[in-house]
């Protein structure tokens, strides 16, 4: 029997989303979901919320229990090497009635003292600088966070985006660069589980590549559009089976997908 578990609640909205959405997606083709449903859902959790205050007194030497006091329980706790991370759910708002789901990532050496904080993602960063800034709304700069799903981009297990994938892409990029003056463009490829590590790691990012090409097609700089792949190293999904058939890769094309993280830069108009 098949079965389909959450890895992360964070992620789990985000799954939850990526299905649901996809018969309602009209502006972007069947291709594209935005995760702003699930920013309003994290928005509820009131500690995601009360997390953001006390991030600026997360710094390198505290122990964990300086960090537990300040933060809370993690959500998530991982088993490194040579140490452990910890990573939160944060709601970093965006305007006056409207947040983004954000991650932040913490990490422990084997002596338990913190030795590096980061966001998952590059906009959260600009989002928290913004939010603890105070800058008003007619300086705010915009931020979103897209999926797109790779099995309508790609067929199973290439890189060259389909023709159908192509016109998919291109009407998602036309439609958001009306709304940006000179925006940057974080392009990141994943995976699912099936195959070999490294292939997919590489796979992943030869994905994400061909997605940035369309983005320079239509204009964009190449110093504002960067490139990674992280393979399947982070799953929205995890699914239990034991044969690797067509249920279980069905069950996972939610991890296989490429996520574009856009913002404006500050000097646009």
């Amino acid at each position: 029997m098949l079965k389909k578990l959450g890895v992360l609640p964070f992620i789990m909205l985000i799954g939850a989303y990526v299905s649901s959405a996809l018969a309602e997606s009209v502006d972007y083709d069947d291709a594209i979901t935005s995760a702003a449903q699930f920013d309003q859902q994290l928005v509820q959790d009131q500690g995601a919320q009360d997390i953001v205050m006390f991030l600026s007194t997360i710094e390198q030497g505290l122990s964990k229990q300086d960090v537990d006091a300040l933060l809370g329980t993690p959500y998530s706790v991982e088993h490194l090497n040579d140490g452990y991370r910890w990573e939160y759910n944060v709601s970093i708002p965006t305007s006056s009635n409207a947040f983004m789901g954000c991650q932040y990532r913490i990490e422990f050496d084997e002596s338990n003292k913190v030795r590096s904080s980061d966001w998952r993602k590059s906009v959260c960063d600009l989002l928290y600088q913004q939010s603890t800034n105070g800058l008003d709304s007619a300086h705010q700069q915009k931020a979103e966070v897209f999926t797109l799903l790779s099995d309508v981009l790609f067929s199973f297990n290439q890189y060259h985006l389909s023709p159908n994938g192509i016109q998919a892409l291109d009407r998602f990029i036309d439609n958001l660069l009306a709304r940006y003056d000179s925006p940057v463009i974080t392009v990141t490829g994943h995976t699912d589980v099936i195959g070999d590590a490294e292939a997919n790691m590489s796979l992943s990012k030869l994905r994400a590549r061909e997605v940035a090409k369309r983005f320079l097609l239509k204009g964009i700089e190449k110093d504002n559009v960067l490139v990674k792949g992280v393979g399947q190293t982070r799953p929205i999904v995890v699914c239990e089976g034991e044969q690797k058939d067509k249920a279980l890769i069905n069950c996972l094309a939610p991890n296989r997908r490429v996520e574009i993280e856009v913002y404006e830069t500050p000097n646009a108009s």
